[in-house]
């Protein structure tokens, strides 16, 4: 038996967090929540994440802030950005900084699915 590949969803609103927990698990993705990205920096799980699903606007490190330190560390981890505030400047920033997928809230559900199966393929 294989081990399902692990999702992290960092996102600083519980209710995010908790929709897409219940989302990604009802497709069979094994998630793993965080509050934000300090928090997922420090919890050592690098090699065990398949893909990252981070939103823009939170306190303390933003998403596009969590994206240049995973490229400074060299974690090889996809990452999908998400934010209920999107421009095109800073869908640009994140895609040209290597996010595999730049997602408006309120998230299509399918459309994030297909993005993390794009990802982690």
């Amino acid at each position: 038996m294989f081990a399902l590949p692990v999702i992290a969803i960092v996102d600083d609103d519980p209710d995010v967090r908790g929709s897409l927990d219940s989302l990604l698990r009802s497709a069979a993705m094994n998630v793993r929540c965080y509050a934000g990205a300090e928090e997922m920096l420090a919890s050592a799980s690098e090699g065990e994440l398949a893909c990252i699903v981070t939103d823009l606007h939170m306190p303390g490190l933003t998403g596009l802030d969590l994206q240049a330190e995973l490229a400074r560390r060299g974690w090889g981890v996809p990452l999908i950005m998400m934010t209920a505030y999107p421009t095109d400047a800073v869908r640009q920033q994140a895609l040209r900084g290597g996010a595999s997928a730049f997602l408006a809230k309120p998230i299509d559900p399918d459309g994030l699915i297909e993005a993390i199966e794009r990802a982690i393929s």
